[in-house]
C-alpha cells in the first residue's frame, strides 16, 4: 500500500509518522510538484490537498486525508472527484475549542458594549452613562450547527448561565444535557425567536448558503445578536448590513464573510454596534492544530489499512 503526503510537514511530525504507521506502508512525502504527479499514479490514498491534474494521474486512489475542515473551496474546483470512489476526510474538529472562546470573546464584548467603551478611551473620556450592559445570566443563546465547535460554545454558554438551544442537519444525533432544545434544520425560525445572542457555526453547503436572509433576520429579536464565525456564504452580506443599519437586530460580531477581506469602504467597519475580526478565530495554536492534523491522518491510515470506518468522512455533494 502507498501513501502520498503532499501537505508540508516539519521533521518531527514526519518522524512521528514513520514511527505510528502500520506496517508495510510505502509512505512517500513529497511537496515538489513534478514529483507528486510521479508518485500519485499509485497511491492508494494522499494525505494533503489534490489538484485537478492530481486527480487524472491518480489511477488507484482511494482516500484522500485533507489538511483543511471546510471544503467548500476545495471539492467545487475538482467536481469530478464527487463521482469517483475516492473517501474524502477532513480535520474537523481540530479548532473547536479555540474558536468557541473566540465566540465568547465577540459575546462578552458586545454584551458589556465595548466596542463604546474602547471609543471613549481612546478620547480619554471617563462616562459610565448611555452604555448598554446585556448580563448574560438566563439569556438564551441560539447555536445554528451543532457539532463540534457548536457544542464548545453551547457549553459556555451553559457555564454562562445562559439558556442553550440548537439547530443541527441531523438531531438524531441527540444532544447534550447543557443543551435544552435541539431542532433539525426545520427548527430556524423557532431559535432565531427566541435566542438573545444566535450563534454561526454550520459549514457552507449547498443547503446553507445565504440561510439568513432579510426574513430571518426580522424574526430576530429587536434585541438580539448576530455572531458568525462559520462562514460569510451562510449570511446575506447585504440583507445583513441592512437590518443593522435599520436597528432591526442590536449587533453583530464577525469574523466571516462573504468576500474577504471585506472592502475598506463597507459600511459595517464604522457601525458601532458591529465588531469586526478578520478571519482569526481560529489563529495562534497553529503548533497543535497541526499535531491535530497529523493525530487525525495517523488514526484513519490504521483505519484505512484495516478496512475499517475512517473518522471525518465527507459527504462530497455536500462539501462537508
Amino acid at each position: 500500500m502507498k501513501v502520498l503526503i503532499s501537505y508540508k510537514l516539519n521533521d518531527e511530525l514526519k518522524r512521528k509518522i514513520l514511527k505510528e504507521a502500520p506496517k508495510g506502508v510505502n509512505l512517500v512525502f513529497s511537496t515538489d510538484e513534478k514529483e507528486i504527479l510521479e508518485e500519485v499514479k499509485d497511491a492508494d490514498a494522499v494525505f494533503g490537498l489534490l489538484t485537478p491534474k492530481m486527480l487524472r494521474a491518480a489511477e488507484k486512489l482511494k482516500w484522500n486525508q485533507t489538511p483543511i475542515a471546510g471544503l467548500e473551496r476545495y471539492i467545487p474546483k475538482i467536481p469530478e472527484i464527487i463521482e469517483r470512489d475516492i473517501v474524502i476526510t477532513n480535520v474537523a474538529g481540530i479548532y473547536n475549542e479555540e474558536i468557541a472562546t473566540h465566540v465568547f470573546a465577540l459575546i462578552t464584548a458586545l454584551s458589556r458594549d465595548l466596542p463604546t467603551l474602547i471609543r471613549r478611551q481612546d478620547q480619554a473620556i471617563w462616562d459610565n452613562q448611555n452604555v448598554r450592559i446585556v448580563p448574560l445570566l438566563g439569556k438564551t443563546l441560539g447555536v445554528i450547527g451543532l457539532g463540534g465547535i457548536g457544542t464548545e460554545v453551547a457549553r459556555r454558554g451553559a457555564v454562562f448561565g445562559m439558556r442553550v438551544i440548537a439547530i443541527r442537519a441531523h438531531p438524531e444525533k441527540g444532544k447534550p444535557s447543557f443543551v435544552e432544545k435541539v431542532w433539525g434544520p426545520e427548527g430556524l425560525d423557532n431559535l432565531l425567536r427566541e435566542s438573545d445572542f444566535v450563534v454561526i457555526c454550520t459549514p457552507h453547503t449547498p443547503q446553507t448558503e445565504k440561510m439568513i436572509k432579510s426574513r430571518e433576520l426580522r424574526i430576530m429579536k429587536r434585541t438580539a445578536f448576530l455572531i458568525n464565525i462559520g462562514r460569510g456564504a451562510v449570511v446575506d452580506l447585504n440583507d445583513l448590513t441592512e437590518a443593522l443599519r435599520k436597528g432591526e437586530i442590536a449587533g453583530a460580531g464577525l469574523d466571516v464573510f462573504e468576500k474577504e477581506p471585506l472592502p475598506s469602504k463597507h459600511p459595517l467597519w464604522k457601525m458601532k454596534n458591529v465588531i469586526i475580526t478578520p478571519h482569526l478565530a481560529a489563529k495562534g495554536l497553529s503548533s497543535l492544530y497541526e499535531k491535530r492534523r497529523v493525530n487525525i491522518f495517523i488514526e484513519n491510515l490504521k483505519r484505512f489499512v484495516n478496512g475499517d470506518p475512517l473518522i471525518n468522512v465527507v459527504d462530497k455533494k455536500m462539501w462537508h
